[in-house]
Formats: structure tokens, sequence, C-alpha cells
């Protein structure tokens, strides 16, 4: 659409009187635009800019000619409810931006800005006019499209103008920013000492950007930086002495992300080894996935890991770390105390031996919790050697396995053995468990109380109908009413997430595991699988039991109740393979009632002489 010359009063003059069919090319972006007019206190305060749609979300504004932007601008700029905002697309045309953003930068609503198309050095300018006035814009982000020299110069101005105390989180996110247009952009971060998340990722960001970053970096008086991310760039050892020269001021950074730097080696991880001994170090999550570290830098790290207060997370994978330098770190976890997680998948195979180390660390007082060892060629002895010193481990919660091809039902046998006192997450994705392994998996889990989330592919596990017959009983044995009472309760997803690949009454009684205290599951379960409950093995006890059988069906019922409210009774009654259910979920509450009378009654009935008080001599 044409735009004529009109300022921010023009609109504001005419916005009242406005035809918004006139000025948009849809009736959905009429809709949207009255809503920015005149406010919807049912809109979640998100708008977006696209050229096509994607979810189908109400606040998708699809871009045609016939949409006045000058116009568009203008509703978002005198919002007081858009919090989010979103451009993914713009129309070319140097007077279409200029239009837009003389309204939308008046905005002072916004908290969180997403651009994924270039807005131009007036695009710029207008963006920092934003943020002096804007005091509740805090987060932008500009992701996935080309920044060229120019307009990484404008961004640079923009940001090198003064310091704009709300913007919080900085994200440049492949931009294909080319070394001067970086240079130009991370030197004006001087002026932005407030930043909390700084993000430089996927732009080529190499020795002379990390230069002009650490110097900006270095001039940070009470520096507010957490969060610093710099993967996917092409950070050498000189880039990374300038980064760890420049973090010395950043007393309150917990995490530092350097994953996808393969240039990094030996002696770059030994200047970072210093900063991880210094005592202005913080961190928290040191993220060194894909950075070519191998024995030597191994080492290098577990020297600045020795005294090291303050690291939770530590992710090596992808590297080339073999026994040697495994070893090298589990010998730093006891005096490396807080350290929670430790990925160390994809590093080319570990040996027996180098599980061995791992297993020492259970043994030395690590407090691991969460341990990744995808991808590593790791078989039954392996994983035995792992699993020694297991057995009275109280720390470690969550295991990834997944990718280990050569790992059987017996390994997993020991496993699962060895971690049933803490173990709660286990993912064997990309493992061919096959029947053996689910029975073998199924049976190490009867009476296991902690274990809560099993993952692994349905399409590649090889498990049968076999199989998942034994994860069927095992979440719900219906056999007797002890062996109800008896199933497992606590597990809450086996297979795929969201458990979609188990049959569909396996689901059902994981779903009632996630919702409801085991317990009440059990409860549950035993009102769905035994209408008539054998009341035989409790005559031994008399009339004493009575009263409990009463109890029993009283506070069972709201467990009843709940589960007839929270599942639609046509869902389970449409679905043949889940005919074990439908007598259940076709009950009333009469029926209920009746159900508790009928167990009172064949109680009684069974011992008249004890129900008329008349007692045997």
């Amino acid at each position: 659409m044409d735009i004529d010359k009109r300022d921010y009063e023009y609109y504001k003059a005419h916005a009242k009187d406005v035809e918004l069919d006139d000025i948009t090319s849809s009736d959905h972006n009429a809709n949207l635009l009255m809503m920015l007019r005149d406010g919807d206190p049912e809109w979640n305060g998100k708008f977006f800019l696209l050229n096509e749609e994607i979810d189908g979300d109400p606040d998708e504004f699809i871009v045609d000619d016939d949409d006045d932007m000058g116009w568009l601008g203008f509703f978002l700029g005198s919002s007081e409810h858009v919090v989010e905002f979103g451009m993914r697309f713009f129309p070319e045309g140097k007077d279409q931006m200029e239009a837009f953003m003389e309204g939308f930068k008046h905005n002072t609503s916004l908290r969180e800005m997403y651009i994924s198309t270039d807005i131009g050095r007036d695009g710029y300018e207008s963006l920092g006019y934003m943020l002096r006035n804007n005091d509740n814009l805090g987060s932008i982000c500009l992701h996935e499209f080309v920044i060229g020299l120019d307009s990484a110069r404008a961004i640079a101005s923009m940001l090198g103008h003064e310091q704009y105390i709300s913007l919080k989180h900085l994200f440049f996110v492949q931009n294909d920013l080319s070394i001067e247009g970086l240079v130009h952009i991370v030197t004006a971060l001087k002026k932005q000492p407030q930043l909390v998340e700084l993000k430089v990722c996927g732009n080529n960001l190499d020795s002379d950007g990390c230069r002009a970053l650490g110097s900006a970096l270095d001039s940070w008086e009470g520096a507010s930086l957490k969060y610093l991310h710099l993967c996917h760039n092409n950070i050498d050892d000189e880039g990374l002495g300038f980064l760890v020269a420049g973090m010395a001021k950043c007393n309150d950074l917990e995490a530092l992300t350097l994953c996808g730097n393969p240039s990094i080696t030996t002696a770059g991880l030994t200047s970072l080894s210093t900063f991880l001994l210094s005592k202005s170090c913080c961190l928290e999550r040191l993220d060194l996935d894909q950075t070519n570290v191998d024995c030597a830098g191994a080492g290098a790290l577990a020297a600045g890991l020795s005294s090291n207060m303050s690291l939770k997370c530590l992710c090596l994978s992808g590297n080339s770390i073999d026994d040697e330098g495994i070893d090298a770190l589990v010998s730093c976890l006891p005096k490396c105390s807080k350290l929670e997680e430790l990925h160390l998948s994809e590093n080319g195979g570990i040996s027996p031996l180098g599980m061995k180390s791992l297993s020492n660390a259970f043994q030395s007082g690590s407090n691991l919790k969460h341990l990744r060892l995808r991808d590593n060629a790791i078989d039954d002895k392996g994983l035995k050697a792992l699993v020694e010193g297991m057995a009275n481990c109280r720390s470690l919660t969550r295991l990834d396995l997944s990718r280990n091809n050569a790992v059987t039902a017996a390994g997993l046998q020991a496993l699962l053995r060895a971690g049933r006192n803490s173990l709660k997450e286990l993912e064997l994705w990309g493992i061919r468990i096959g029947d053996d392994g689910a029975r073998a998996i199924a049976n190490e889990l009867v009476g296991n109380n902690v274990l809560e989330r099993l993952f692994f592919c349905p399409g590649f596990s090889n498990i049968t109908s076999k199989g998942w017959s034994a994860f069927s009983r095992l979440v719900c044995d219906s056999s007797s009413v002890n062996g109800t009472y008896l199933s497992n309760h606590t597990i809450t997803n086996i297979g795929a997430a969201s458990s979609h690949s188990a049959p569909n009454t396996t689901r059902f009684h994981l779903f009632l595991n996630s919702n409801f205290h085991s317990s009440n599951a059990a409860t549950l379960k035993i009102l769905m699988h035994h209408r008539d409950i054998y009341m035989l093995p409790l005559f031994r006890w008399k009339l004493m039991f009575l009263p409990l059988v009463v109890d029993w069906f009283e506070r069972a019922k709201q467990f009843w109740i709940a589960i007839h409210f929270m599942v639609p009774r046509e869902q389970i009654l449409e679905s043949s393979d889940m005919f074990a259910l439908h007598e259940f979920f076709s009950e009333g509450s009469e029926d209920y009632e009746s159900r508790a009378l009928s167990a009172v009654y064949k109680f009684v009935r069974n011992m008249p002489m004890l129900a008329i008080g008349k007692e045997e001599e």
C-alpha cells in the first residue's frame, strides 16, 4: 500500500474514526487492529508479523499489500497491553518501515522483541528511541537473518549511544556477521553493563571479536552479566584467553556456553582453568560440547575444577575424552562438591576401565545427580562396571545411556537392581531392548517405588506385544486384588514421551500413576479391575475388619469421582482395546454405592454368628 507522509499526531487524531477494513487486507487483520485499539481481556499480549500463517494463532498478523503499515505501527505503539512482539517479515521499501516505526517507537508496554528481518538504519534508530522511553523492554533477539555491515554499524550506534537500563537480555543468533561488523557491535556493548544475558551464537566470532568483547566485559564496573552464550563461532585459544581476561570482573556469571568451537585446544582450556580457580568465579554451568576436548584438555579442566566450589553442570559431549581423561575428571569430583550434572555423550567410546572410574565417583562422595553417557559404545561389561559403585548411591537420579547398542537385558537388569535406591529417570533411546530386555526391566521394577520415567524408542526397540505385556502387568497385575495392590504405582512414563506408544490400557494406568498418589492410584486400579472384592482373607480377623472395609469404600469414592470428572466416559467406551475399563466407566454414583453395600453384605453374610454377636464357645 502506498503511504503518504503522516506523523504520529495525524494517526492519533484519526484513530477513533478510521475504518479498520480500509487499512487491512483481511477480516483477521482488522480484528487484530481492533484488539490493539480497544483492548481485549482474553488477549495474551503477543503480536507477530508474518508473511504466511504458522500456527494459525489469533496473534498472527499476515502482512499483505493492502495492509497500511503506518496504521499498524501506530496501533502497536499506542497499545498498553502488547508485551511480546515478533517480526519475521516486513514488506520492502524504506517508506513502509519509516511509516511503521513512526508509531511503533512510541510503545511503552513491550517486554520482549524478536526480529528476524533487517529493519535498516532508520529502524534501529527508532528502536533506540523506544529503549530510551520504554522502561519495560527487557529482551531483544535478532535471529536468523543476515546483518550487513551498514546495519551492524547502525546497531552499534544504537547500543553505543547510551545505557538502556531496562535492557537485560540481548541476543544475536545466526546473523552471518562480518568480523568488522561484529567488532563494531561488541565494542558498543561497553555502554550496557546492566545486561544479564548476552548471546552471540553462530556469528563468526573469532579472536578479534573476542578481543573486543573481552575489552567490553573488562570495562563493566559492577557487571550484572549472569549468562554468556558464545556457541558455534570461531573462537580459538587466543580468543578464549581474551574472554577469560574480560570475565574477571563478571562476578555474577553463572553460565558460560562455548559449545561448537572446535578450535579450542588444551592451551585455551588451561586459560579457562585459571578462571575456574579464581575467587571471582561463580560459574554454575559450563558448556564445552564439541570443542575438541581430548585427554590433555580434560586434565587441564580437572586442574581448574579441583578447587571450584560453584560449578553444578559440566557439558563435555561430542569430544575425544578417553579413559585417561575420564579418570582425570573423576579425580576432581569429590573436591568439586557442587557438581550435579555431567555430560559425557559421544566421546568416541568409553571402555569398562573408564566406566569403572565413573563408578568410583559414586563411592568417593560425589554429588552427581544427572549423568549423560549416550553413544559411547558401552556394553554390558562396561555397564556392570558402572553399577558397582551405584549400589549405595543416593544421589544419581537421571541416567542417559541412549544409543549404546551393545547393552542387553543382562546389563539393564544389573543397572536397575543397583539403581533402585535413587534412579528416577532412565533414557534408553536407540537401544534394541527386545522382549527379553522388556521382561528384565519389568521384573526389576516390581517393588521399585523410585523410578518414574523410562524412555526408549518403541519403533527401534524391537519390543513386541509380549514385551508390552510385561510392562502392562508391571503397572497393573489384574489377576488378583493383591496382585493389583502390589503393582508399580510410581512409574509414569514407559517408552516415548507421554507413553504414546504403549497399549491404551497401559497408558491409562500410567496416567493414573501420574495424576494420583501411589496409594490412591492403587485404589483406583482395584476399583476398575475387581468389581467383586474377595473377602475370605479378611474373615480370620472376624468383625474387626468390617469398619475398615466400609471406610475404604468411603475414602475411595473421592478418587472414583475425580477420575470420572477427569476422563470423558465416551473416550474409554469407544475404545475397543480398553474393554477391561468399560464396566467401571459405565457405572454411576448409585452403582458405586451398590458395590460398597454388596461388599459389606458379603462380608456379613459369610459370618452369621459374628453378625449377631454370638461367639463360639
